[in-house]
């Protein structure tokens, strides 16, 4: 017997596959269009059983102290921001990012033709619309952290939470 809860957690399981693969496949792309040197990375976690917490996405061993507990809480902690306009910002993430591509690629042709910035920005509407199409089933909390580095790179790690649910979005701009 199926009842609506398990078709709703069907289709929210859909989106979610969708998501992660339209997140890999631009961020992929992104590579092939760098200039190999100076990346924009996107990245996504996703969980729709739980809900993930700050410590999952940045405690973790490391080499060096970026994946401590006392590098989590003085350097990327008090960069933490509430963000109200999900969907604004998520489009202003975005745009951060071409306009990094922008500057560091290997296709100078492609940011040149009008034709071809059309289309990438095409293909950036629908990722965006794949993340827009899963958290609108869900009532939002939203946050942000800037990790800056200190090498000239920049992530913005965006956490999007509903009851038990969770979507970290990972926004990098690395210079090398």
């Amino acid at each position: 017997m199926i009842n609506k809860y398990m078709v709703i957690n069907e289709d929210e399981l859909t989106r979610v596959k969708l998501l992660e693969n339209s997140i890999g496949l631009f961020s992929d792309f992104m590579g092939v269009l760098s200039d190999g040197y100076n990346p924009t990375i996107l990245d996504i976690r996703i969980s729709i059983d739980k809900r993930l917490n700050d410590r999952d996405r940045f405690i973790f061993p490391s080499p060096n102290s970026k994946g401590t507990e006392f590098f989590f809480t003085h350097n990327i902690e008090p960069t933490r921001k509430d963000i109200d306009k999900i969907k604004d910002r998520i489009n202003e993430n975005f745009l951060w990012c071409l306009d990094h591509l922008t500057a560091f690629n290997n296709a100078p042709d492609i940011f040149k033709s009008n034709y071809h910035i059309d289309n990438l920005n095409q293909l950036v509407e629908k990722v965006k619309r794949s993340i827009f199409d899963l958290i609108d089933l869900w009532i939002l909390t939203s946050y942000e952290y800037l990790i800056d580095t200190k090498d000239g790179s920049l992530v913005r790690v965006l956490f999007i939470h509903s009851d038990n649910k969770s979507l970290i979005l990972d926004f990098g701009n690395y210079i090398h």
